[in-house]
């Protein structure tokens, strides 16, 4: 799979489209090795399997996705999709330049075209806090779908706050960026829309930095 056509896809959420170029360098290098160590705690929890079948939604530039398809190897298939095209332009390059079999496709979270259960986990990486209370409905009924019964979703993003410090950047960056997205994350309610979407035993299994929290659920064995 492929980005294919550079048009922006249809989508009314936010995309980091126009700083494709500078995603990697500002994220590894101003991160001071914090982004890397969320990676790696990320991929920890998504426990990737050989030959698993892994959706990286909201993917960027890739560096996750590039993670899994090397922890599930040549026998398994991993796909990221994101709404930026530059953005997968860089992930294709990557993974290229790699020899990495990582797939990519640039479209819009809330309207993959993919099949019902393609997916034996699904994986969202700082992602959520960029679209807004209905797309995130739509986003969660989307991968809720995507996974087979009995498939993992692992998420990790804006929770709500727990140090004053986290809190003040959080709250300052909803009003001073004009980002209302921001709220449902800040104010803690992802776990409820997960659960509103299908998804059972959603657990919080990691809090770091005072305001990102990694949530592992999964999809029933059998719909009720």
């Amino acid at each position: 799979m492929s980005g294919g056509g550079r048009g922006r896809p249809l989508t009314t959420g936010r995309h980091l489209d126009h700083v494709a170029w500078l995603y990697d360098p500002v994220i590894e290098n101003l991160s001071f090795g914090r982004e890397a160590a969320f990676r790696r705690l990320t991929m920890v929890h998504l426990a990737p399997q050989t030959g698993e079948r892994i959706l990286d939604v909201g993917c960027g530039t890739g560096s996750l996705t590039l993670r899994i398809a090397d922890a599930v190897g040549p026998t398994g298939l991993v796909t990221g999709i994101d709404a930026a095209p530059r953005m997968i332009e860089i992930a294709e390059n990557k993974a290229r330049q790699q020899g990495n079999t990582a797939r990519f496709a640039a479209v819009a979270a809330e309207n993959p075209g993919m099949a019902d259960g393609s997916f034996d986990a699904v994986v969202s990486s700082m992602f959520t806090h960029h679209v807004d209370h209905r797309l995130k409905q739509l986003v969660f009924a989307q991968m809720y779908r995507l996974l087979r019964p009995g498939g993992r979703l692992v998420t990790a993003d804006i929770d709500r706050p727990s140090t004053r410090w986290a809190w003040l950047s959080g709250w300052a960056s909803r009003w001073l960026l004009l980002q209302p997205e921001l709220e449902d994350n800040l104010r803690g309610y992802l776990p409820q829309l997960l659960i509103e979407a299908g998804f059972a035993d959603t657990r919080r299994v990691a809090h770091v930095h005072g305001m990102i929290s990694l949530f592992v659920s999964h999809k029933p064995e059998v719909n009720a």
